[in-house]
């Protein structure tokens, strides 16, 4: 919610520089991985150690912990989460998927928007405020990334944000 209310005023700011992907990726699961050990959640990582992008470890590393949270928080007991990463010419793609349960074709299109709030209780009814995915949402594009999300009821969810390998102006 701090966070949040911060953006909103304007008072989050972001310093883009090129750093590794997969060393962001590697601490932030350090910092969840007891929460998905709890919930006997395995969690794979398929990004290249080298891969490098232009964005601010702070605000991405917030980015990436929400949508860790929110995979861990849908999926239940004694499933998985993947991390990939696909790069091309000008940008690079880590996508956060989960075999959890989903989100209905309604939900994806109020997921990232404020004036639909969404919350929904986890899969062991973990609570959340709704606010997570519109704050990933303007991070992601205040690095001049974007956020996309694809799901099937039932079947799970994937996040991709996709990130500049390379300054880019506004």
């Amino acid at each position: 919610m701090l966070h949040w209310s911060l953006s909103q005023k304007g008072k989050i700011k972001a310093t883009p520089k090129k750093d590794n992907i997969f060393d962001l990726i590697k601490n932030t699961i350090d910092l969840i991985s007891i929460i998905a050990e709890k919930k006997e959640i395995m969690i794979n990582i398929d990004v290249d150690k080298s891969d490098t992008a232009f964005f601010d470890k702070d605000t991405i590393s917030l980015v990436f912990r929400n949508l860790f949270f929110n995979a861990i928080k849908f999926t239940h007991r004694g499933g998985r989460i993947s991390v990939t990463s696909k790069r091309n010419k000008s940008d690079i793609s880590i996508s956060i998927s989960d075999n959890g349960i989903g989100i209905t074709k309604e939900n994806i299109e109020k997921l990232f928007k404020v004036d639909s709030e969404i919350s929904t209780k986890g899969t062991e009814n973990e609570k959340g405020t709704g606010l997570g995915l519109i704050l990933c949402k303007e991070l992601t594009e205040l690095n001049n990334g974007k956020i996309i999300v694809k799901s099937e009821l039932g079947k799970g969810a994937s996040f991709v944000v996709t990130l500049p390998l390379n300054e880019r102006t506004k």
